[in-house]
C-alpha cells in the first residue's frame, strides 16, 4: 500500500492499472480490500485507486469533531494528492455519501459519479422508524463483539446467492474494524442531503441491485430524480453489494467518460 497526508490525516490507498482514472470509496465496516476482485479485473482498463478511508483500514484514526465538509475536504485532498484531474469517483452504500459529499463541496475535483447502493444520507433514504433502527443497529456494534453481529448485518448487505467468496472476505475485514469510526460514520449518515442534490451537476449513475435489502429503491429513484444529471442502473438479483460484468462496464464506461 501507499499513503499520502492531508490536513494531517494519513489516507493509505491501493493503486494499479493504466488509463482513465477511477478512485474507489468503499462502504462501512470494510476498507480497500473489499475491491480486490475489481483490482483484478479492471487494472487493464483504468487506472485504480481505492482509498482506506479515515478510520478505515491502514489509515489514521478519524479526527475529533470531524463532520461533513471535513470529510468532503479529505476527499478532494486525497484527489489532489494523487494528482488525479476530475477523476470518475465511484462510491458504495457509506463511499455513495462521501461521493456526494465531495462533488457538492468540491465539483471540480470529480468528472464523473457512480452511486453504489446509495443513499441521500439515512435521513434523506429512510422513513423514520427505519433511521432509529439502522442507528440503534450502528450503535449496537460498538459496544458488543463482532461475533454478536457480523451475520445479521451481512445478511442484510449480500442475498443467499451471494458469492460466497466475497462475504467471507467483508467477514474477515470486521474483525478490523474500529468502534469510534462507526460513531463518525453516524454522525456524516444521519443528515438529509437531498437539499444538496439539485446543485451538484456531476454526470451520475446510481447502480442499485433489486435484491438490496439495505437501500430502498424509493432512495435510488429520488436521487437520480434530484441530481440534475443522472440516470438509474438496476442489475437483477445483486444486493447491497453489487460487484460483477454489468458493474464492471458502468464503472469503467464512468472513467472513460469522465471529464477530466
Amino acid at each position: 500500500m501507499a499513503e499520502v497526508v492531508v490536513d494531517g490525516v494519513r489516507i493509505a490507498y491501493r493503486r494499479r492499472g493504466s488509463g482513465p482514472a477511477l478512485v474507489l470509496f468503499h462502504g462501512a465496516f470494510e476498507d480497500s480490500r473489499i475491491w480486490a476482485d475489481e483490482f483484478d479485473r479492471l487494472a487493464r482498463y483504468v487506472d485504480l485507486v481505492a482509498w482506506d478511508a479515515p478510520g478505515c483500514g491502514a489509515s489514521d484514526d478519524v479526527p475529533p469533531g470531524w463532520g461533513a465538509v471535513d470529510w468532503a475536504d479529505a476527499a478532494s485532498g486525497f484527489v489532489s494528492a494523487l494528482s488525479l484531474t476530475a477523476p470518475a469517483v465511484a462510491g458504495f452504500s457509506l463511499g455513495s455519501v462521501f461521493a456526494l459529499l465531495l462533488a457538492r463541496d468540491h465539483p471540480q475535483s470529480v468528472g464523473g459519479l457512480v452511486l453504489v447502493g446509495a443513499y441521500a444520507g439515512w435521513g434523506g433514504s429512510l422513513d423514520a422508524a427505519s433511521l432509529e433502527q439502522r442507528v440503534a443497529a450502528s450503535r449496537f456494534t460498538m459496544e458488543h463483539p463482532v461475533e454478536e453481529w457480523a451475520d445479521n448485518l451481512l445478511d442484510t448487505v449480500y442475498p443467499a446467492d451471494a458469492p460466497r467468496r466475497r462475504r467471507a472476505q467483508a467477514r474477515s475485514l470486521l474483525d478490523d474494524w474500529r468502534p469510534a469510526t462507526t460513531a463518525a460514520v453516524i454522525d456524516v449518515m444521519v443528515p438529509d442531503l437531498r437539499p444538496d442534490l439539485p446543485s451538484i451537476q456531476t454526470p451520475t449513475v446510481v447502480v442499485r441491485g433489486t435484491a438490496d435489502a439495505r437501500s430502498p429503491r424509493s432512495a435510488s429513484v429520488e436521487i437520480c430524480s434530484l441530481l440534475p444529471n443522472a440516470r438509474l442502473v438496476e442489475i437483477a438479483g445483486a444486493g447491497h453489494d453489487t460487484t460483477g460484468p454489468e458493474l464492471d462496464a458502468v464503472l469503467v464506461a464512468a472513467a472513460r467518460n469522465a471529464r477530466g
